[in-house]
């Protein structure tokens, strides 16, 4: 499957981070290793934060202690996007 990802690594529940997109809309998702997992083998998954977004920047809150990924889904080549914190 056809994703950018991010390994935001082991933290704490309650980090924020914030993400910043530019060049078109996307899909973003926070999950942890779990179940970004299963989503690469297309399995069912569970998004812990997600949605579409078209608009900047986008505050990103950590549910709970556990590894974390965030994965950004969008037209290839069109979209670059940066990730600041944890704060």
């Amino acid at each position: 499957m056809e994703h950018w990802w991010h390994e935001i690594g082991s933290c704490a529940g309650g980090a924020r981070f914030e993400l910043t997109l530019r060049g078109c809309a996307a899909r973003i998702c926070l999950m942890n290793a779990e179940n970004y997992q299963a989503y690469c083998d297309e399995d069912e998954y569970e998004c812990y934060y997600g949605g579409f977004w078209d608009t900047s920047p986008v505050e990103l809150v950590l549910p709970h202690d556990d590894f974390w990924y965030l994965v950004i889904d969008s037209y290839p080549g069109r979209i670059k996007y940066w990730l600041t914190g944890p704060y």
